[in-house]
Formats: C-alpha cells, structure tokens, sequence
C-alpha cells in the first residue's frame, strides 16, 4: 500500500526515479520497521488500507490506499490521531509539500492552518501547518 501511494502521491512532482529509488533503497521497510508501535493502522475486510504515525504532538505521516481515499479514512485516523495527540500536547503540527495540493485541502479542511514555510532537501516548499486540539 505505502509503495503504491508513495508512486501515485509523489511521482508527480518528485520524479519517478526519486520515487524508486527511495523505494529500492528499503526507506519504506526501514520507516516502519523503527515506528510501528507508533502507528495506528486502518484495515478493511483483514488488508491494511491507511496508516498513520503520530510521534507525541507530530503526525510524522498519513497514507490512505489510492483506491480508498476520498471514503473517511483518511478522516477517521486523523479523529485517532486528534484524541491521541491531545492527550500530549494542545495542538497537532504536521509538514507537507505546498505542490500535494490534495494534501494540503484535507488538512485544512480538518482545521490545521500554515504558520512556516519552509524548503527542503528537494528544493519544493513544505508548509508547517498546525492545529489546536
């Protein structure tokens, strides 16, 4: 799932070759491998569909299956991850890529808002956004 979301997400504005890669070089085995108790994963029906890694008040990550999203989801790790981070902290904060404009629109529609903006090892922008829980 995260191999087919990682393609579908950020091919577009990564590159393919980066996006394989990152993929080739075990990134994907080796992030989850060191942050699986921090994880909160959606299955239906048995397969895993979206997962969610919340460290304390940072949602470090949040992947939906492409062929899920867009049926709450997304949403419904995000209320977990809500109930989780409030009981650490007052606010939940998250990075994203300003380009993954679908990203962008669901959490702001959630309530999170931009207060930095920064560029990264890839030279695109990346958005700090917050919100208050």
């Amino acid at each position: 799932m995260q191999r087919a979301s990682l393609v579908e997400t950020y091919e577009p504005f990564l590159g393919r070759t980066a996006v394989e890669d990152f993929i080739a070089g075990g990134n994907v085995e080796r992030y989850f491998e060191e942050r699986w108790e921090e994880s909160t994963v959606a299955n239906v029906l048995g397969e895993i569909v979206g997962v969610a890694v919340r460290q304390g008040t940072l949602l470090d990550l949040l992947w939906v299956k492409p062929s899920m999203r867009s049926t709450g989801i997304g949403s419904t790790l995000m209320d977990t991850v809500e109930r989780q981070a409030a009981l650490e902290g007052p606010e939940l904060r998250l990075e994203v890529w300003a380009v993954n404009r679908r990203a962008v629109g669901f959490y702001e529609r959630r309530g999170f808002s931009a207060d930095e903006v920064l560029t990264d090892s890839t030279g695109l922008e990346k958005l700090r956004l917050r919100k208050a829980l």
